[in-house]
C-alpha cells in the first residue's frame, strides 16, 4: 500500500515565496535554486507505511551522564530489536564500534551538540572525528541564532561543511525555537546544502517532534530527501503519527517501548493510575484562631512585645490538651 502525503495551495504558496527570499538573501538566482525543489510541481508525495517500527528507529542515548555501561546497553538493545542505528555522543563513538562489531546496527553520532552554537571549525573537527571512528550518520544542530539573524550564507556554509565531511547528514532544527517560516528557510537551505536529511529537535529544548512541523518539512523537502522526528516521541501512536505525515526516521530513547507496542496491540492502551486519597489535616475553629489572636494582642499591650506571643502559644498549647 502506497501513501501520499497532499500539498495544500496555501503552503505550496509559502514555499515558493520563502524560496524567493532565500534565494535573494544568498544572492542566488531563483531559477537555479528551484531547480532543486521541483517536487513543488507534484500535487501529492508519496511517504511511508508505519509498519516494521523498528527500522525507522534510531536508538538514542545522548545524556551528558551516560556511561560505558548505558552504551553497551543501549547497544545491546539495538541488536535485540534490530533498530536501524544508534545514536551517541561523538565521545561514546568507538565503544559503539566494538559493540556493534559484526552486526548491521549503524552508527550515528551528534554534532554541535546540543546548542549548535559552536563555530563550524569546531563541528568539522568533531565531525571527522566520529567519522574516523566509525560513525556513518552525523545529525547537527544548526546555528539557530544565525538562522534567527538572518545570516543565511553562514548557515548554508556551516551546514554544507559537514555535509562534505562525506557522512549522511542529518540537519537538526530545532523546531521548538523556529516559527513557521523559519522552519521552511531552515529546511531550504539544508536542501540548498545538500543534506540527506532534516529533523526536528535535539530533545533537550524547549520541545519535541509535532506532527504539523513534519508535514511542512517533508513538504519542503520532497521525496529526495528525508525527514526525521526526535523529541518525545515514546509510544507506537505517535510514532506512527509522525511516520504518517512524512518522517522516515524516528529517534527515540524509547525503542523497545515502541516497538513492543506495535508487536503487542494491548501495550498500547494508558494506564489508569489509581489517585489515594488525600490525608484530611486537623485545623483549628476559627473560634480558637480569634481566641489566640486576642491573648496576643492583651499580652502585647500589657508590655509583653514579642515574648508575649510565645507565652500566649504556650498557655493555648495547654489549654487545648
Amino acid at each position: 500500500m502506497t501513501n501520499y502525503l497532499a500539498f495544500d495551495q496555501k503552503t505550496k504558496n509559502l514555499i515558493h515565496s520563502r524560496i524567493t527570499f532565500v534565494a535573494k538573501q544568498l544572492g542566488f538566482q531563483k531559477e537555479d535554486v528551484l531547480k532543486h525543489f521541483g517536487h513543488l510541481n507534484k500535487d501529492k508525495l508519496k511517504i511511508s507505511e508505519p509498519t516494521h517500527l523498528e527500522r525507522f528507529i534510531d536508538h538514542t542515548n545522548l545524556h551528558s551522564h551516560a556511561t560505558s555501561k548505558d552504551i553497551k546497553h543501549l547497544c545491546g538493545e539495538a541488536i535485540d530489536f534490530n533498530f536501524y542505528s544508534v545514536c551517541v555522543n561523538s565521545s561514546r563513538v568507538p565503544e559503539a564500534v566494538d559493540n556493534l562489531r559484526g552486526t548491521d546496527v549503524k552508527i550515528a553520532s551528534v554534532v554541535g551538540f546540543f546548542l549548535g552554537a559552536t563555530s563550524t571549525s569546531a563541528k568539522v573537527n568533531e565531525t571527522e572525528f566520529a567519522i574516523n571512528s566509525g560513525a556513518t550518520e552525523i545529525d547537527m544542530v544548526i546555528n539557530v541564532g544565525k538562522l534567527k539573524d538572518l545570516d543565511y550564507k553562514y548557515v548554508l556554509n556551516d551546514i554544507k561543511s559537514i555535509v562534505d565531511c562525506g557522512a549522511s547528514v542529518k540537519v537538526i532544527l530545532e523546531t521548538a525555537l523556529l516559527d513557521e517560516i523559519e522552519i521552511i528557510d531552515a529546511s531550504i537551505l539544508s536542501v540548498l546544502a545538500d543534506a540527506h536529511f532534516v529533523k526536528t529537535s535535539t530533545g533537550f529544548s524547549t520541545g519535541g517532534a509535532k506532527s504539523e512541523d513534519i508535514r511542512l518539512m517533508k513538504l519542503v523537502v520532497g521525496e529526495e530527501r528525508e525527514v526525521k522526528a526526535s523529541g518525545g516521541i515514546r509510544d507506537f501512536n505517535s510514532a506512527a503519527e509522525m511516520i504518517k505525515n512524512g518522517a522516515t526516521r524516528i529517534g527515540a530513547s524509547k525503542g523497545v517501548q515502541i516497538v513492543d507496542q506495535e508487536r503487542n496491540p494491548e501495550l498500547r492502551k494508558p494506564k489508569i493510575v489509581e489517585k489515594k486519597p488525600k490525608e484530611q489535616k486537623k485545623t483549628e475553629t476559627k473560634q480558637e484562631t480569634k481566641d489566640e489572636y486576642d491573648m496576643k494582642d492583651i499580652l502585647y499591650m500589657l508590655g509583653f512585645g514579642a515574648t508575649g506571643g510565645f507565652i500566649a502559644g504556650h498557655i493555648l498549647t495547654k489549654w487545648k490538651k
